[in-house]
Formats: structure tokens, C-alpha cells, sequence
């Protein structure tokens, strides 16, 4: 019987970076920072720390999960660059994976106690003014709404009237008054985004073999920004 999959987590696509190490379902060693501007000094001290914590070394790793975007432009760069040059010099494949999903699959393992089962997650990443990247997912990690960039207004990302909606991420603070009106609406500005969010999904994608072709693969920057009315559906 095969062992539960090594994987080294990486997440650096706002300005959280953030470093996991995971057999299988288990959190082996972890670091954070929130400090601005840290990824390219802190992310390869952190890899080093968690696999020194863990007893392992990287030869040891299965995968190399990366958070692709969108996010931050820097961030991001950094991140995958890191996780390609690992998958190079191991010779290991690389899982790449959603930065929304990442956040939704997360929020959901913190908070389901709490979800009901139609609840609508919605993670939002700080953009700039009031433009955020968002998308809107169930809690079967199934898009409603795909990921987009947008100047916020109170339909952005709401699929219905009539399900419970939990806004949170980076960009939460500015949705407060966005979606203040609207009961079935909730704005959640404590959570925090970290490498755990790629635990689920790159397991999922670990099982069916899901990988990126290491030498084409860029992050997903989702520069352009669309600016338009939605109008809620129930």
C-alpha cells in the first residue's frame, strides 16, 4: 500500500506568505508571515524550516503545491517561480490550484460547523480602489461564479436572494459596505488566507494525477478588470 502523499504547500499569492508540509491529510510543519514584501526573502527560509522541523528532505517530497492566482502580481511570481525550480531540481510534479478555491476549501474546513449546506462562499482578493478578484463557490468546492476581477457593488458574486452568502479574504474590509443591506450576506474579516487552503484540493488533484506541465506553466494574473452591473438572480 502506498504511503499518503508528501506535499510541500506553497502560498504567496497576497501578501501572506505562507509554507506547509503535509502527509497526506496531516499537518507536518507550518510558517506564516503577514509582513508586507516578505516573499522573496522569507519563502525559501520558511521551506527550509519546515522540512528541517518534519525530519525530511525535499528529495522526500511527492508534489509541490502551489497557489496560481490571481493575487498579487509579485507574490505570485515568486511563488511559482520557487515551486518550478523545486519541481525541476527534484524531479517532481507540480499541483497548481486556484487561489479562490484555495481560500474557499480553507474557510470551509474552519468554519462548516457554521455553513449551512447551500451557503455560497465567496473569497475575495484585494485588487486596487474597490476592485477586487473574486468568485462565488459552494461547499462542494463546485464555481457558481467563476473568478473574476471587479469593481465591487452589491450584486458582485451574490448568486440569489435567497442563500446565505459569507464574503471573506483580503479584500473583506472594503465589502462591508458593499453588502451591508443585505441580510443573507455575511462579510468575515478575521480570516487569513495560509498554505492550508491548498491541502484539500492538491490532494484532489494528487489522486487523479492532475499536474502542470512544468516548463509552460506561468501564474494566473488576471490583469484585465471588468467593471459591470450584475443583476441578482433568485
Amino acid at each position: 500500500m502506498s504511503h499518503p502523499p508528501l506535499l510541500l504547500l506553497l502560498e504567496t499569492a497576497t501578501s501572506v506568505c505562507s509554507v506547509a508540509l503535509t502527509q497526506g491529510e496531516n499537518v507536518l510543519a507550518m510558517r506564516n508571515s503577514k509582513e508586507e514584501r516578505e516573499h522573496a526573502s522569507m519563502l525559501t527560509v520558511y521551506i527550509e524550516q519546515v522540512m528541517l522541523e518534519a525530519e525530511k528532505e525535499l528529495a522526500d517530497l511527492d508534489a509541490v503545491v502551489v497557489s496560481k492566482g490571481p493575487g498579487s502580481y509579485t507574490g505570485l511570481r515568486i511563488g511559482v517561480a520557487t515551486a518550478k525550480g523545486l519541481c525541476f531540481a527534484l524531479e517532481k510534479p507540480l499541483i497548481a490550484i486556484d487561489t479562490p478555491l484555495a481560500m474557499a476549501s480553507e474557510y470551509f474546513h474552519l468554519h462548516k460547523e457554521e455553513l449551512t449546506k447551500d451557503s455560497i462562499l465567496v473569497p475575495v482578493i484585494d485588487a486596487r480602489r474597490m476592485e477586487v478578484y473574486g468568485a462565488a463557490i459552494t461547499s462542494e468546492m463546485k464555481y457558481v461564479e467563476e473568478i473574476r476581477a471587479e469593481i465591487l457593488h452589491p450584486g458582485s458574486f451574490i448568486t440569489s436572494e435567497k442563500l446565505n452568502h459569507v464574503v471573506f479574504g483580503d479584500a473583506a474590509e472594503k465589502c462591508i459596505d458593499v453588502f451591508k443591506s443585505q441580510d443573507l450576506v455575511k462579510v468575515d474579516t478575521v480570516y487569513t488566507i495560509s498554505a492550508l487552503g491548498l491541502l484539500y484540493p492538491g490532494l484532489t488533484a494528487w489522486k487523479v494525477q492532475n499536474f502542470e506541465d512544468i516548463v509552460y506553466f506561468e501564474p494566473y494574473y488576471l490583469k484585465e478588470f471588468v467593471a459591470k452591473t450584475k443583476t441578482i438572480s433568485s
